[in-house]
């Protein structure tokens, strides 16, 4: 170990010249009159560094000059550090290194309490410390400190080297002491104006990261401006805003790069436990790291540490009464940070939390407006499309088998698969099924999987961000995100593309799925009602289907008979249509002429309830009388009837009559009410009994 020795000279010498000055020598009052006029003024420490480098190298024997600075908040010694130009020895290089390290593995102990006016050590004898390391590696010997203190502060240190192990002479040690006396004054100022213009930089930094992330409502502008904001920060490496989701199980983070434009990188996930995030949200409070390459305390440390970082900060981001999650200060110095800087951190953290929820509620009240949009445009389109005759007319046992379907699933969220020729009313059955359950407080949501052109599929489910394909101009909300809370309805969904049915078969187990051209994941918790005219099971045996999408489906089936399996329902359909049309045309039509409604029981109706609808609604418009007379032709589908075919048609009066007896003897004869058979029959009970009058149904007495 070095073996250090001191000068005899008394204690008042720290902070007062002695009388050594009167055996100055011309040159030595020259030099030191030099030195003063270079240093006055100077404000930074590399600058009076190199000043006092210029004048002591080119003393006898001194090959380095260094000026030290203690930093007390930090426990750091930084030594700016100048060496002599090996060929002359008296010329400065300037500015060779900065070395910073920890005031305890330095001399700031013995000069703090050195009585004497300056400490010197033979390296050749050993060294202890960073500092008499790099200066024996540059050839240096001898290492001389004088203390610079005031008011019995230590600001720093001159420290010289020479390359002689022997002492410096009395006469160099004592202009040393002198230099230092005159430096004195010079590096308080330098202290005083690193700790204003630091201070300035804190203020200008909160005040530019309160403009910035105030300037705009979206969170990735907000977390952009705040990494550029702290990207000009004493010490930065990088820096994080790290979000809890999940219920704080997971959490987000958005990293500034390690490029050094505090650019924010992907977002990316992970779990927080025995992560820092964890330590944060457990504690409610600051957490300082120490240096990394001594100990790694949390999972996320080595990852931190490979990026350059040696110590961090990370400061809980509290809104409304949570934390919500943490902002992380990465920096380069391997020492404590000051207590003004970890401040700093807090108050930065502190207003990036506020901005920070202020955009995730804009953020939702802006997509709580696309959704009401959409679900305006959904409901117009409803309107649009005459869904106020949406009830399943007809009693037939047929209906009543679907019915009891409905019942039975429609409480529960069990998929629904519902099979059944073109034109059954497969949508009506999912209407009547999301009417019933526990969503039905909010629209269902329609989509035609055949309807979709081609490529737009995804996109049309799962919504697109801007700029995710040449006509993305702007972000669309997908279909599964508009029915979250509510019900979606997958018509013709076997002519979905294989592509498809494997993300779809994805969100129907996960319930999770991204937009098009996003990173984002989305989850929906929407019911799935689907429907199909296709025979799925043969589909999947030519490879047109996915068997594991159709299994998945296929847990809750209803077909819906076609129209030739319920002909009894025929004249309650017709009724429904004609007074719907009628209202629609604002024309008053009484009843169906008997002629016709015999021809509508009796024809094929290969289109279903759908044909059954369009023909209805032609004769209405052709219609002028009370009587709705229907064409027995269609000026452009002509349809043969089984009238030639099936003798003996019964009459409308009959089938009127068994039709009416059989619904009120199945409701007990109660006409009114959920219960009764107007409802059953889908009519006003004025209507029924006008009816039962008409067709001389009277009411029977209940059985004992």
């Amino acid at each position: 170990m070095a073996t250090p020795t001191t000068s005899n000279s008394s204690p008042g010498a720290r902070d007062q010249t002695d009388d050594k000055v009167s055996r100055s020598t011309p040159d030595t009052e020259r030099l030191l009159l030099d030195t003063a006029s270079a240093i006055a003024g100077e404000s930074e420490f590399s600058a009076l560094a190199d000043r006092l480098g210029r004048a002591v190298l080119g003393l006898p024997g001194i090959r380095t000059c260094g000026l030290g600075v203690y930093d007390e908040q930090r426990e750091v010694f930084i030594v700016y550090l100048t060496v002599a130009d090996p060929e002359s020895g008296a010329r400065s290089q300037g500015l060779a290194r900065v070395l910073e390290f920890d005031a305890r593995e330095s001399e700031v102990g013995v000069l703090q309490g050195l009585a004497a006016t300056h400490l010197s050590v033979n390296l050749s004898n050993g060294r202890s410390n960073p500092l008499q390391d790099t200066l024996h590696q540059l050839g240096i010997r001898r290492q001389v400190s004088v203390p610079m203190v005031v008011r019995g502060r230590l600001l720093g240190a001159l420290v010289v080297g020479s390359a002689d192990a022997e002492p410096l002479v009395p006469e160099t040690n004592s202009l040393l002491e002198r230099l230092a006396h005159l430096a004195t004054p010079v590096l308080w100022n330098c202290v005083a104006q690193q700790f204003f213009t630091k201070g300035d930089s804190r203020r200008d930094t909160l005040i530019e990261l309160s403009n910035a992330i105030n300037s705009g409502l979206e969170l990735d502008t907000v977390i952009r401006s705040t990494h550029q904001a702290v990207g000009r920060l004493e010490g930065y490496c990088l820096s994080a805003i790290e979000l809890l989701e999940d219920g704080n199980a997971t959490y987000v983070s958005h990293r500034s790069d390690t490029g050094g434009h505090a650019r924010a990188s992907e977002p990316a996930r992970g779990p927080v436990a025995s992560r820092t995030i964890e330590w944060v949200l457990t504690h409610r409070q600051t957490y300082q790291s120490g240096d990394l390459r001594a100990h790694l305390e949390f999972d996320n440390d080595a990852g931190l540490q490979s990026q350059g970082v040696r110590r961090y900060v990370a400061a809980p981001l509290f809104a409304r009464g949570r934390i919500m999650g943490a902002f992380l200060f990465g920096s380069t110095s391997a020492h404590p940070l000051r207590k003004v800087d970890v401040w700093l951190y807090e108050n930065i953290a502190m207003q990036l939390a506020l901005a920070i929820d202020n955009a995730l509620q804009h953020e939702r009240v802006h997509r709580l407006s696309e959704r009401l949009a959409r679900e305006n445009v959904y409901l117009r389109e409803e309107l649009q499309a005459e869904h106020s005759l949406s009830g399943m007319v007809g009693a037939s046992q047929p209906m009543e088998r679907v019915r009891e379907s409905i019942a039975r699933v429609a409480a529960t969220q069990t998929l629904v698969l519902i099979t059944g020729e073109t034109g059954v009313g497969k949508e009506l059955v999912a209407r009547a099924i999301h009417d019933a359950g526990p969503r039905s407080g909010r629209p269902m949501v329609k989509v035609n999987c055949a309807a979709i052109p081609d490529g737009m599929t995804e996109s049309e489910l799962f919504g697109h961000e801007r700029g995710a394909f040449t006509s993305a101009v702007q972000r669309r909300i997908g279909r599964f995100e508009l029915a979250h809370d509510s019900s979606l309805f997958l018509d013709e969904i076997g002519e979905l593309p294989p592509a498809t049915q494997a993300k779809l078969l994805h969100v129907l187990q996960d319930g999770e799925f991204q937009r098009v051209g996003g990173t984002e994941r989305l989850v929906s918790n929407a019911r799935i009602i689907a429907a199909t005219n296709r025979d799925l099971a043969k589909a999947v045996e030519s490879g047109a289907f996915r068997a594991d999408l159709y299994f998945r489906l296929n847990v809750f089936p209803i077909d819906v008979p076609p129209l030739d399996q319920r002909r009894e329902d025929i004249p309650l359909l017709a009724e429904a249509f004609m007074a719907y049309f009628g209202r629609a045309m604002g024309k008053r039509i009484d009843e169906i002429a008997p002629t016709s409604l015999e021809y509508l029981c009796n024809r094929d109706w290969p289109g279903n309830v759908r044909e059954l609808r369009h023909w209805i609604e032609r004769a209405v418009i052709l219609c002028d009388s009370s009587m709705l007379t229907v064409a027995m032709t269609h000026p452009e589908i002509h349809r043969r009837t089984k009238a030639s075919t099936k003798p003996g048609p019964p009459t409308l009066k009959t089938l009127q009559t068994e039709h009416i007896l059989r619904v009120l003897d199945s409701c007990a004869y109660v006409i009114e009410g959920p219960n009764g058979a107007a409802t059953a029959l889908g009519m006003k009970p004025s209507t029924l009994r006008f009816r039962m009058k008409r067709l001389g149904i009277e009411r029977r007495p209940a059985a004992d």
